[in-house]
């Protein structure tokens, strides 16, 4: 009986994009993303400024705030520039929440939506500018209630940007209730800004700009600020992006403004300073999207990056049980490629990012790289740990397994373009590959993600029939097939993938291994 090497069951199938039309559009787009800049120095020094300024509180308060400087008409050019800037970045967030979809991005946005509006109040109420007479009975009320809620507002939302969970709970929840979110916010806003302006009195009958309730929402608003700022610290230590520098310095420098707010007296030098303080961080914020976009990137991509809107494996198998489950199941049954998947779907990730790929289509490849194998569920085991070359008959039953598993998937329920990942991920750019003989661009992204990275791992991997490659020898090879099998475009993302390194993907990895152990026993179940 005719027999095949065993050597052809390597992943390495053709890999170019999508069959379907706007797949191509994206895989155009990916290529064109530039990778986001890495620090160079200075944010480090940025952030250590931001971190020193409170020690300049000290001579100002013993000073008893400074020089007194009462100038109406240019504290209402400064708040409006703020509050200018602050509008600008709440509209490309508000474009970037549209296209990303994610609550996180949506309270960023809503933050400095807040602080554009409240600030905009804390200048039209400036005595003796617009409403000069608006405010003589109660001079200064609404122009001090409106600046300590102009941080206040805006650190809440900022926090909850940050707060654990919130990822996991986007997941689960659908956008559409956001619209509703913002529709209350801007109702909110519109209602303070018109009681504020033409009904002062009944601002200044609260307490919110007197002690201790102002000292209390200013501790509140630096407490929150400083707590995204610790968030946004951790991104920023692993990327050593500018960007992700910039949203923190801006953080701390508001902080900086918060406590500003509350120590000085108005129109000390102190109390000009916390506008300059503000004035910063809007500016750094909007540095942070702006520079990035000037490189042509999307305000979606330089979001995502500023935001380090990760993905995580362990998230993944959590929020989708039916994922680890199958998983383990897989790697239960054919014990000798085990981590094999989860390696995969790392690789994948990574090769995403360097594509530029958005959050929600690395959460595909993470998946895609999870499931490609799981039609092995329904491949003989004696198949699947054969040491010996394969039959006809044997390897065709071996290239069943990505409609098996695309079978599988839809009986789940809860897949989409992971699908494509699974059915073509043997696909070949040359049209030689299976189940289809799909040609270049017709083989969707996804597929050609997962081959190229299943690709380098089966190598680099001891299986029955053969002793692992060294990794040297796996990347030539992996080189040589690009263009004929495997997307060169993806070819090369992973070629820096592996030059900057890739964390080991042991099945512990990152705390998994309680979450392993519970999805092994459901895969033995649904190995049996």
């Amino acid at each position: 009986m005719a027999t095949r090497p065993r050597a052809e069951i390597y992943p390495g199938a053709g890999r170019p994009r999508g069959s379907r039309p706007n797949t191509a559009g994206t895989a155009s787009a990916v290529v064109r993303a530039k990778p986001a800049l890495p620090a160079r120095g200075w944010p480090e020094a940025l952030i250590l400024f931001a971190v020193l300024v409170p020690a300049s509180f000290l001579p100002l308060a013993a000073a008893g705030g400074g020089p007194v400087l009462a100038a109406p008409y240019q504290h209402f050019y400064i708040v409006s520039i703020i509050s200018m800037l602050a509008a600008v970045l709440a509209g490309a967030l508000a474009l970037a929440t549209l296209q990303i979809g994610l609550y996180r991005v949506l309270f960023l946005c809503l933050g400095f939506m807040s602080m554009g509006v409240i600030f905009t109040v804390h200048g039209l109420t400036t005595p003796g500018v617009l409403v000069p007479n608006a405010l003589k009975m109660y001079p200064g009320s609404a122009v001090a209630t409106s600046a300590f809620l102009s941080l206040a507002v805006p650190a809440v939302f900022f926090a909850a940007t940050y707060v654990p969970g919130v990822a996991r709970l986007e997941r689960q929840l659908p956008f559409w209730p956001a619209g509703w979110l913002v529709l209350f916010v801007l109702i909110g806003l519109a209602g303070y800004a018109a009681v504020a302006v033409y009904h002062s009195s009944f601002i200044a009958r609260l307490p919110l700009s007197e002690p201790p309730i102002s000292t209390g929402l200013a501790a509140v608003s630096v407490g929150l600020l400083l707590y995204a700022a610790l968030r946004q610290s951790r991104s920023y230590r692993r990327t050593r992006l500018a960007s992700q520098a910039c949203m923190l310095a801006a953080f701390l420098l508001l902080a900086d403004a918060a406590a500003a707010m509350a120590l000085f007296e108005a129109w000390t030098a102190g109390w000009w300073f916390y506008h300059l303080l503000m004035l910063g961080g809007v500016s750094l914020a909007l540095h942070a999207l702006l520079v990035e976009r000037a490189r042509g990137r999307s305000f979606k991509s330089v979001i995502e990056t500023a935001l380090e809107l990760d993905v995580s494996l362990d998230v993944e198998e959590l929020d989708f049980e039916a994922v680890a489950a199958l998983v383990a199941a897989v790697e239960v049954k054919d014990h000798e490629t085990q981590g094999h998947n989860r390696r995969v779907a790392q690789l994948c990730v990574q090769i995403g990012r360097q594509l530029g790929m958005s959050t929600t289509e690395l959460r595909v490849l993470a998946r895609s790289g999870l499931l490609h194998d799981v039609g092995k569920l329904g491949i003989p085991k004696a198949i699947l740990i054969k040491d010996g070359p394969l039959t006809d008959s044997e390897w065709a039953l071996i290239k069943t397994h990505p409609a098996i598993g695309l079978a599988i998937l839809r009986r789940a329920g809860q897949f989409k373009r992971e699908l494509l990942g699974v059915l073509y991920h043997h696909e070949r750019m040359d049209g030689s590959g299976y189940p289809h003989g799909l040609v270049g661009e017709a083989i969707p992204i996804e597929a050609r993600v997962v081959a190229v990275a299943d690709t380098y791992d089966v190598l680099i991997s001891d299986r029955p029939y053969r002793k692992a490659c060294a990794a040297d020898e796996a990347r030539r090879v992996v080189a040589r097939e690009a263009g004929g099998h495997l997307d060169p475009r993806v070819v090369a993302a992973l070629m820096k993938t592996l030059d900057r390194g890739v964390k080991s993907l042991d099945p512990t990895w990152a705390g998994f291994s309680a979450v392993w152990r519970a999805a092994a026993y459901k895969g033995r179940l649904l190995a049996r």
